[in-house]
């Protein structure tokens, strides 16, 4: 599996389907499933090396425009979605996260379904040998070494609208902050 064939894959998942990325997580699935288990085990070291390349303090802000919270599985999961949009969009994004606000709308971002990005591998792996255990799956996975991100966390909507000013315009919207907030405290999450 190279990075190149990791990409087409996902475009191809991407042709295939409509803006549910759910059901394009599906066809990557399905897509990867015929590869040898090297390959499904590198998609995946891949997929997590793209993971950490878009870690940065940037992305993390456009996270918590779009979904209104951040956590440590929100970021995982938005950045698992952003490598669902492709290669280009992908390091468009990286490039100037301001440019998200043109892959999705207000209502895409109600739910963007990240994490089931995160499962493609895993389940074309447990597909492929016919067996029900993802734990084995796991232990072949190198995870890369995570960046240290200095966190500089707007302290006004003004700052935040600065940073990211057409996600801002798009996203921002404080009812849902709040209620994602309340939501977390609910469920015992930290923010």
């Amino acid at each position: 599996m190279t990075q190149d064939i990791f990409w087409q894959l996902i475009d191809k998942a991407r042709a295939k389907t409509n803006i549910n990325f759910e059901t394009q997580c599906v066809t990557l699935t399905e897509l990867l499933t015929p590869y040898n288990k090297e390959d499904i085990i590198d998609f995946e070291h891949i997929l997590r090396e793209k993971i950490e390349e878009a870690s940065s303090f940037p992305i993390m802000a456009a996270t918590f425009l779009v979904c209104s919270f951040i956590s440590d599985d929100t970021y995982e999961d938005f950045r698992a979605w952003l490598i669902g949009q492709g290669k280009d969009n992908f390091y468009k994004a990286l490039k100037n996260p301001d440019d998200i606000a043109d892959m999705l709308s207000k209502k895409q971002a109600q739910n963007l379904g990240g994490e089931f990005m995160l499962f493609v591998a895993v389940n074309a792996y447990l597909e492929k040998t016919g067996s029900d255990d993802d734990e084995a799956f796991y232990q072949l996975i190198e995870h890369p070494e995570e960046k240290e991100i200095k966190q500089q966390w707007p302290e006004s909507k003004a700052d935040y609208r600065k940073i990211l000013p057409r996600l801002f315009d798009k996203f921002w919207d404080e009812d849902r902050i709040a209620a994602k907030l309340q939501e977390a405290e609910e469920n015992g999450e930290d923010d």
